[in-house]
């Protein structure tokens, strides 16, 4: 009798294990991804696009990117991604202003980025690079800054967005070396460098991804890199630092996320799927875009935003935003 009960005891048992329901991480996904852009085209597009394929090409579905510009500095698109489903169906591809810059400026976000996105993984980061137009008569940082004092109330410079990394740079400026500019807030990059480039606005802190192809052309004057040293890219400007300016550091950065509550397996497949892109193919094509491929798992990405946040609020006080 004892054999016989152990016998159907270890029957049972295999049943368990035979219907038993497949893990969350093997069933999805089965039906398309969705990443948000919370900007305006022209900007984390191209990044996304890399990340949509990716994935598309690991997982076997397909993945659509949907830009949702709106509010200040994505916070629209953002806060969709915020109270979506957190079933690994609606992502979000951003940089860092709706994420770690406009939870320094504005007291009463729609949404909390700690407690209400978890972060999938870092991509890409790039310093920004400030430019200004060739018929401001500056060819340094501290020409700028004497230059902006002499005709105060004259300069301005441009952000895609009130409380964008754009604007807070621009503001530690300000705080820093006492420039008189004026702040320009746009809808987005694109049109932000239109008017840039047409001489109706003078100054912009923008990545060297979206601003090196007008510099090389002569179209835009680059003055100084926000970086602890000079870019590869673009090896003959020194950075903020070399010009003077101590501790002035600016990165953007573009990297993946998915509402709070997404099940642990899907964000742990999702960062493996990035980080094996960025160690071929797709790593090499952010370097060609003139950006550093990032490694990591989401605590190391969760950590570099709280950072980020902690610096940027304190730039944001200083400068009483």
């Amino acid at each position: 009798m004892t054999g016989r009960r152990s016998f159907l005891a270890a029957m049972a048992a295999g049943l368990c294990v035979t219907v038993a329901p497949p893990s969350i991480a093997q069933t999805y996904p089965n039906r398309p991804i969705k990443i948000i852009v919370p900007f305006a085209p022209g900007g984390a597009d191209v990044i996304a696009r890399l990340v949509a394929d990716r994935l598309s090409a690991v997982l076997g579905q397909p993945v659509v990117i949907e830009n949702r510009p709106g509010g200040a500095g994505g916070t629209v698109g953002t806060k969709a991604v915020a109270t979506a489903d957190p079933d690994g169906y609606t992502l979000m591809l951003t940089s860092p202003g709706p994420i770690t810059v406009a939870p320094a400026v504005y007291k009463n976000l729609d949404y909390d980025p700690v407690k209400r996105l978890a972060p999938i993984a870092m991509i890409a980061t790039s310093p920004f690079v400030l430019v200004i137009h060739p018929d401001v008569p500056a060819r340094s940082v501290r020409e700028f800054v004497a230059y902006s004092k002499a005709n105060a109330g004259k300069v301005n410079f441009v952000s895609p967005g009130f409380g964008t990394s754009s604007h807070l740079l621009g503001e530690l400026l300000k705080l820093r070396t006492g420039a008189e500019i004026l702040h320009v807030p746009y809808r987005g990059a694109t049109p932000a460098i239109a008017d840039l480039l047409a001489g109706q606005v003078h100054m912009f802190f923008d990545n060297i991804r979206n601003l090196q192809p007008f510099v090389q052309s002569g179209k835009l004057r680059a003055l100084a890199v926000t970086s602890e040293v000079r870019h590869p890219e673009m090896p003959e400007l020194p950075t903020m630092i070399e010009s003077g300016i101590d501790e002035f550091l600016g990165y953007y950065w573009n990297g993946l996320l998915a509402p709070a509550g997404t099940p642990q397996p899907i964000i742990d497949r999702l960062n493996s799927i990035i980080n094996d892109g960025l160690r071929s193919d797709m790593g090499a094509t952010v370097l060609r875009l003139g950006m550093e491929p990032k490694f990591g798992t989401p605590q190391d990405f969760a950590k570099f935003m709280a950072d980020e946040t902690k610096r940027w609020t304190a730039v944001a006080r200083a400068a009483n935003l």
